[in-house]
């Protein structure tokens, strides 16, 4: 009997209609709305007077072993692993930015004062390892691909190097 009874109040709960149907309504189309603006690339603000701005995004989870490193000459500016992107604001001008693991790609970006530019970072299939490379890219690619991107934290360098240490690896 009291099995009977747990069951048809569960169905009656399952079965009952919301008192305010509008309400309803209006929380389904709020879901709505946001899961649509979970689907938007991230916002990206305005580079400050006098600089400019490049966005390094990696949308593809492709040879997520494999770092994509981006460094302008020996400097690494930061690392960007898959599902990342990471604004430099720098000084406008000819820059050229590198990833490298069994090859080097080499990007040049006309940096202008005020414009951000954008370059994502691909893995292709190399002999070893997969391949790093960079390609100058427009704001329409950033949106279609950046949908999932989380921004990445500034580079670290003793991080960096404290990971790369064996000591570090063993566990």
């Amino acid at each position: 009997m009291r099995l009977n009874t747990v069951l048809l109040i569960g169905a009656a709960a399952a079965f009952s209609v919301p008192a305010n149907a509008a309400d309803t309504g209006a929380n389904v189309e709020t879901a709505a709305q946001d899961t649509k603006a979970a689907k938007v690339a991230p916002q990206i603000a305005p580079p400050p007077a006098g600089m400019g701005q490049v966005v390094f995004y990696r949308p593809s989870s492709m040879g997520g072993l494999v770092s994509c490193r981006v460094n302008e000459g020996e400097k690494v500016l930061n690392r960007l692993p898959p599902g990342k992107y990471f604004v430099l604001q720098t000084i406008p001008g000819v820059h050229e930015y590198s990833v490298h693991s069994e090859s080097k790609d080499v990007v040049r970006v006309n940096v202008e004062d005020g414009e951000t530019q954008y370059a994502r970072c691909n893995i292709s299939m190399g002999f070893l390892v997969g391949r790093p490379n960079l390609s100058t890219q427009d704001r329409a690619d950033f949106d279609k691909r950046g949908k999932k991107l989380k921004l990445q934290p500034p580079f670290d360098s003793k991080e960096d190097a404290k990971a790369e240490t064996p000591e570090a690896n063993k566990g």
